[in-house]
């Protein structure tokens, strides 16, 4: 076994001197951690206390040490009101962990509190080991985001919750597209303001700190998780090669029959590490510890349970995905889902199936209880190379007291063998699961002829996709990223100040990534310029670095090129900080062009720019055997030091991102709570504590 690896400096008040906030227990800081519930009021001022620790759990049945928000994973949800100032001492951060961290507020566009942003290195200093630290912001949007660290990689160790802003009372509505009877109007409505959160992670055996040891040591980027966790909850499941062969996409299967042939998936379904998946790189394979990556042992822990009340009629899913490597395709058995809100926004409400959700993005949606009463499978299933994995939840009809984000076990009973299929599989005989590109026959949790898995239905209900993500019929409907649409659109502009074109690849081994062909964005062992944030010296060195620093001038619209060079590339969930961008131009093939402008015109049907997806991130296409690319464009509106990084946590450790400097003409003035030495300390004289802080377990 691994041990955390910790690395802590000198005690904060060595560093910052008499305006640390070091932790000293008191009545008062107990009782603003307790939080009570008040009455909302739009603009008012909220007070939100987090305190993180270590503590040792087990949340897919694996114990490892995990980081906890307010005891508990995930982190409570932080739910205001549009136009709510989350300042004046309301989200005061408590490191209690033996490590560095900050907390970046997923998605808020921090307008004019650019020191909130939580980036060390860019807009701030890191928060040390026993310290504390203020964050400033208002909420001038509305919709579903997170909050999570973003030190390094300590989201994979647990460190995030949901962030709800309800939107203003007058904020027009999309929902007379799902339906015109005002009665049913009137259920969504009640649902919009009462979502179901559903954070779906992927969960590791090792900690942030020894996967990045482990792909040091070996030379190799481990790109395979243990599990899929909803809110928290999960199981590691684990199926015999037989029904890996049957669960696995067809898109994926041809790949076994070429350049993949004779290998095979391992016992928890990673793609081998190998050339294929690792460039030609000396790989030192004996360094991967296997029962922590690529064996599988099942387990049989308690799933997430949402209930709802089907008097209601209709039920809201605020879908969050803070993975660090996987994409899953979300679906729930036998529910449709209305689409009605991407990364925060409100968009034309569109009906699918399913949708495709990567690291970072937030999808809220509609969906009708119009079935039988009983428990209905939600699910998590992977659609992507590098990983077969899967994870289960159940919606669960309840007549009388409706339990929101239910804490019920959810065991499993009946002796039925459910294949990945969606159909019934038979018993087989399988090798054992030979020949993953590392040493070793069978992996744990495998028994001759039968793999060990979990059944996850109360009842039958029937899927739409199977174990690995794929349709079941062609009749399923999977959510378009053309289909978004904003609900209330307005066009980017078509004068262009600046174009960049960054060309996204691995930098020299197989775990380091760049974002600008030439060179890393450092995360470990330190933040880039943590000791001085770019927010605070926008003239220093490292802020002139061109391969790492990109600047603006305010009320200049900026396209960002995002070229996929690897021969093999996967999916890059590419994430903008501060305010949204424009998603105006997708294709395959090399990149020829100097300018958007340029390519749209040789190409026009690969752009769209009357109503394009208007988020804050930008997923790139795989890039199998030939260049992708994506287009981004933003308005410069909020000057400040803001990250434009890989949301892939591997990737962002690995060096994938760049920091832009916006408006360095009309750099803001550093409040001095947040100046070279301080902490956004200054916590008299505030209001009342409001909003809610609470738990949605």
């Amino acid at each position: 076994m691994y041990k955390v690896f910790y690395a802590s400096r000198n005690a904060c008040r060595a560093r910052w001197g008499p305006v640390a906030a070091c932790i000293m227990p008191s009545l008062s800081f107990l009782a603003l951690c307790a939080l009570a519930f008040c009455p909302s009021s739009y603009g008012a001022t909220r007070q939100f206390s987090v305190v993180l620790t270590w503590s040792t759990g087990s949340p897919d049945g694996f114990e490892k040490q995990q980081i906890l928000v307010n005891g508990q994973l995930p982190g409570p949800a932080l739910v205001i009101d549009q136009d709510d100032d989350v300042e004046g001492g309301q989200f005061l951060v408590t490191n209690k962990l033996n490590v560095d961290t900050a907390v970046h507020f997923h998605g808020i566009e921090q307008l004019n509190t650019p020191w909130s942003d939580g980036v060390p290195g860019l807009s701030q200093k890191p928060i040390e080991a026993g310290c504390q630290w203020l964050y400033k912001w208002k909420a001038t949007e509305y919709g579903t985001y997170w909050y999570h660290a973003h030190y390094q990689s300590q989201v994979f160790d647990g460190m995030f919750g949901p962030i709800y802003i309800k939107p203003r009372a007058f904020e027009p509505k999309p929902f007379n597209v799902i339906t015109s009877d005002q009665n049913a109007l009137d259920a969504i409505l009640k649902a919009e303001e009462n979502p179901q959160f559903v954070m779906i992670s992927d969960w590791m055996h090792l900690t942030s700190q020894q996967h990045r040891q482990v792909q040091e040591d070996s030379n190799v980027d481990i790109f395979c998780t243990n599990s899929i966790l909803f809110n928290g909850k999960g199981r590691v499941n684990c199926l015999s090669e037989p029904e890996q062969r049957a669960a696995l996409a067809p898109p994926f299967q041809e790949l076994f029959n070429g350049p993949l042939r004779g290998q095979w998936l391992s016992p928890n379904g990673c793609l081998p590490f190998g050339p294929f998946s690792q460039g030609n790189a000396t790989l030192n394979l004996d360094a991967i510890p296997r029962d922590l990556v690529t064996d599988c042992s099942a387990t049989d822990t308690p799933q997430q349970e949402f209930q709802v009340d089907p008097r209601s009629r209709w039920a809201s899913f605020n879908f969050i995905s803070v993975t660090g490597i996987q994409a899953p395709i979300i679906s729930i058995d036998e529910h449709p889902m209305w689409v009605y809100a991407v990364d925060g926004r409100y968009v034309q409400p569109v009906k699918v199936n399913g949708l495709h959700i990567f690291s970072g993005e937030r999808y809220s949606v509609m969906v009708q209880l119009d079935k039988r009463e009983g428990s209905y499978t939600m699910r998590a299933s992977n659609f992507g190379l590098n990983q077969l994995i899967s994870g289960f939840a159940t919606v669960s009809y309840t007549s009388g007291g409706h339990d929101k984000n239910s804490d019920n076990e959810n065991r499993d009973s009946g002796s039925k063998h459910h294949d990945w299929n969606g159909g019934h599989w038979q018993e087989g005989h399988g090798n054992g699961g030979k020949g993953y590109g590392w040493k070793g026959g069978r992996g744990r949790g495998h028994k001759e002829g039968i793999g060990r898995y979990n059944r996850h239905f109360k009842r039958d209900s029937q899927p739409y996709y199977t174990y690995g993500g794929f349709p079941v019929s062609p009749e399923v409907v999977t959510l378009n990223e053309s289909q978004i649409v904003p609900f209330h659109n307005i066009p980017p502009a078509q004068e262009i100040a600046q174009t960049h074109i960054l060309r996204l690849s691995r930098f020299g081994k197989p775990w380091l990534w760049s974002l600008d062909g030439d060179e890393t964005y450092p995360m470990f062992p330190t933040e880039y310029a943590e000791d001085a944030p770019l927010l605070y010296y926008p003239e220093s060195t490292e802020a002139n670095n061109q391969n790492l620093v990109i600047k603006t001038q305010n009320d200049t619209w900026i396209d960002i090129v995002f070229v996929v060079v690897d021969l093999n590339g996967p999916p890059h969930p590419m994430h903008k900080h501060s305010n949204k961008g424009y998603l105006v131009g997708r294709g395959v093939g090399p990149w020829n062009w100097s300018s958007v402008a340029e390519a749209a015109a040789a190409q026009p049907q690969s752009f769209n720019f009357d109503d394009p997806p208007y988020r804050d991130g930008f997923t790139t296409l795989p890039s199998a055997g030939a260049p992708t690319w994506l287009t981004m464009r933003y308005h410069v509106v909020n000057p400040g030091a803001f990250m434009l990084h890989c949301h892939i946590q591997s990737h962002l450790s690995g060096g994938m991102a760049l920091a832009f400097l916006d408006g360095v003409d009309e750099f803001p003035a550093i409040p001095a709570e947040y100046g070279s030495e301080g902490q956004g300390n200054g916590m008299g004289g505030h209001d009342r504590p409001g909003g809610h802080l609470g738990s949605y377990h």
